[in-house]
């Protein structure tokens, strides 16, 4: 008997998961938008681009030009890095941020988010629109 009202409890409580589950996700979502004209741009830059023959960082790659950018709809920006014999990898594995500024049409990036470029082989930055 204990086994049977045990079973009806469990029965009840899945079902009053299940209930709430699907009210929450439902609720969820209602709170997003979806974009389906996105544009992806990726910039490639080798050793060769983001250092100078002086052997010193190049801050043109800070500067992006996208004249379609619009100042209500700010960009999703990501720094990928390649060293050596190794994976592509991003600032995140460090707890960073990307920083950067937009105004008219050019993204601004921080030289900060550049701060081991010297131990660097290649850079990708990834800007979603």
């Amino acid at each position: 008997m204990k086994m049977i009202l045990g079973g009806k409890w469990i029965a009840q409580l899945i079902i009053c998961c299940l209930v709430v589950s699907a009210a929450i996700s439902q609720e969820s979502n209602q709170k997003f938008t979806e974009f389906k004209s996105l544009t992806k741009r990726v910039y490639h830059y080798t050793k060769v681009e983001f250092i100078t023959p002086e052997g010193e960082f190049n801050d043109a790659i800070c500067t992006l030009v996208i004249p379609e950018l619009k100042e209500d709809s700010p960009p999703f920006v990501a720094i990928y890095y390649k060293r050596d014999n190794s994976d592509w990898f991003t600032e995140s594995l460090y707890r960073k941020r990307v920083r950067y500024s937009f105004k008219n049409g050019v993204i601004k990036l921080d030289r900060s988010n550049f701060w081991d470029w010297y131990e660097v082989n290649e850079i990708k930055v990834v800007v979603i629109y």
